[in-house]
């Protein structure tokens, strides 16, 4: 096994580790952040599966994830009361920085330019650790559900 795959298998074991953790204790937008992530790296993924031109840095197809999960992070930040998602949708617009300048500096290696995103993805999951980590596990309905000018729950 070479050191992408090693690479490879650890980000699959925190992502699936740190999303598990956020759709079993996090409120409604720790679990909103965990399927933006879930979704955004199975497509990557399957999409440098099947072809290796994805793995090029400024692919659009994959520029286009990024910018959906950027997009989605930024819509997490403005509508929720939670601190993490401005966290998250900073790591996911570097990413994105990253991405689109790369093809300028044509002379980095491409496991350098990877291992740069990679790191963005690990702080992203690290903002959404620490969110989930942070929610009491005997919060209210209104703490859980997490989102700005919500009805207040009627009681029966």
């Amino acid at each position: 096994m070479d050191l992408r795959w090693g690479l490879a298998l650890l980000f699959n074991a925190v992502l699936l580790g740190v999303t598990g953790f956020a759709l079993v204790r996090g409120g409604l937008p720790e679990r909103v952040g965990a399927m933006v992530n879930l979704v955004a790296s199975l497509a990557t993924t399957v999409l440098r599966l099947i072809d290796p031109q994805f793995y090029a840095p400024a692919q659009t197809v994959v520029l286009g994830i990024d910018l959906a999960v950027a997009a989605a992070f930024y819509w997490l930040a403005l509508k929720t009361i939670r601190f993490w998602p401005i966290w998250a949708s900073g790591f996911a617009l570097a990413n994105i920085v990253a991405s689109v300048t790369a093809p300028l500096l044509p002379r980095t290696p491409l496991l350098a330019y990877h291992s740069g995103l990679g790191i963005y993805a690990y702080l992203a999951l690290g903002a959404l650790f620490l969110g989930t980590w942070h929610m009491p596990r005997d919060a209210s309905p209104a703490l859980r559900n997490g989102f700005r000018n919500q009805q207040p729950p009627i009681d029966p």
